[in-house]
């Protein structure tokens, strides 16, 4: 038969149970309260519909702490308060930790009582709605059932309505992934696991296909960003290793931020690192408009914003996509990736001996700073120069992508 109390007091003292039931009396008309002793505590909690469970501490610490795992085991969703008859600082400390909501002292006032157990009634109120809430998001398909994460496509559609909260303004925005060497099935579900039980209450997590995590941490920099990152990374040990694309979130869009985060995803595997943050390579010596905004250097910055936007649109990102699929059909055992934004162009090629890449970086005005960049034995020398905006046309940068190929294959082969 199912106990309708939701008060439950646990205690071996008849004086203690009368000093503690005396103090309760301010609770709501509505609450009712049960006693019962130290041995029949998981005969009391089974089948009932405590909401709150009195624990008064028993004279041997380690078997209080024993009643409190107890009282967890058996119903996880009942909150402790722990009556303790003198202050024992280890003691609360071990009982935070095996699940109590809060303590009081056996002398603490009727307030202090009501108070308390008010606040672990709203407490369970609370966790039983977003409980309610879980199931119904389950359903709709917003969460997914089996890893208990949000899916990626709704993430996107209350995005905004999310950036009005401060904190995630002032946070960052970050896709992770595991590398493609060790990127299976079961690799992808743990991190699924390690991410939604190291992340903080207040962290976004949602995920999305290729085995990819879209992660929103609140409040915190790019520095506080890579170090919860190495923290996963750790978690995850040395043979799952990770790699993410970082973005403050600001004032960006969703489609800004999951632009870069991903090219700052592709940097990273191409680089063998943790994290790339492609806002870090931004030359803050270039940010010449923010120093002088006179009429005329706005007009011309707006000018030069256009051609390069087009440039973006019309040159780089079709050709780099076009010889990306071409090169990935010619070059054997070469890993070949590519991104465009308006940080950085990079176009890679990769295998175990080298590693080489086309670099565009444009400085906010006329040019383009240009690399071409090799690591590796053996490899060809490196090429640095500039090239004004309007001459960065279809041909040459055919035949940029031509001399990477050419010389990745004299030290690849």
């Amino acid at each position: 038969m199912i106990d309708n109390n939701n008060i439950i007091l646990i205690t071996d003292n008849p004086e203690t149970e009368k000093i503690v039931l005396e103090k309760l009396v301010l609770l709501r008309k509505n609450d009712n309260i049960r006693t019962c002793t130290y041995s029949n505590i998981k005969n009391a909690l089974k089948e009932s519909l405590f909401s709150l469970v009195i624990l008064v501490e028993d004279e041997d610490v380690d078997l209080t702490l024993k009643y409190v795992k107890t009282i967890k085991q058996v119903n996880p969703d009942v909150e402790v308060l722990l009556v303790l008859n003198k202050i024992n600082l280890e003691l609360i400390l071990k009982a935070y930790d095996d699940g109590i909501y809060d303590y009081l002292s056996i002398n603490s006032d009727d307030y202090d009582f009501m108070i308390k157990a008010v606040n672990c009634f709203k407490y369970r109120m609370q966790k039983d709605e977003n409980s309610r809430n879980q199931k119904f998001l389950k359903v709709m398909g917003v969460i997914d059932s089996k890893t208990g994460l949000y899916h990626q496509k709704y993430l996107k559609d209350v995005f905004i309505d999310l950036t009005e909260d401060l904190k995630i303004r002032y946070g960052t925005f970050t896709i992770l992934s595991l590398d493609d060497s060790n990127k299976t099935k079961v690799s992808t579900n743990r991190l699924a696991r390690v991410l939604k039980a190291n992340l903080r209450e207040d962290d976004i997590i949602a995920q999305a296909r290729g085995g990819k995590f879209y992660i929103i941490l609140p409040n915190i920099d790019l520095i506080g960003t890579k170090t919860v990152l190495q923290k996963i990374q750790d978690k995850m040990g040395e043979n799952f290793k990770l790699r993410a694309g970082i973005s403050k979130i600001g004032i960006n869009s969703f489609e800004t931020l999951e632009k870069n985060s991903n090219d700052g995803l592709v940097s990273a595997l191409q680089n063998d690192v943790l994290a790339v943050c492609l806002e870090d390579n931004i030359d803050v010596q270039n940010t010449w408009l923010e120093d002088d905004v006179s009429e005329t250097k706005t007009k011309e910055y707006k000018l030069f914003k256009n051609a390069f936007t087009n440039k973006m649109e019309n040159v780089i990102t079709p050709i780099f996509y076009r010889y990306q699929k071409t090169y990935e059909t010619k070059l054997t055992n070469t890993q070949v990736s590519q991104y465009a934004n308006n940080i950085e162009c990079v176009f890679s090629l990769k295998n175990d001996k080298v590693h080489s890449e086309l670099v565009l970086m444009y400085d906010g005005f006329a040019k383009f700073k240009l690399e071409i960049n090799h690591s590796g034995l053996d490899s060809a020398e490196n090429t640095k120069s500039e090239i004004p905006l309007n001459k960065l046309t279809d041909k040459l940068l055919i035949s940029l992508l031509r001399q990477l190929k050419d010389e990745y294959k004299r030290s690849a082969y």
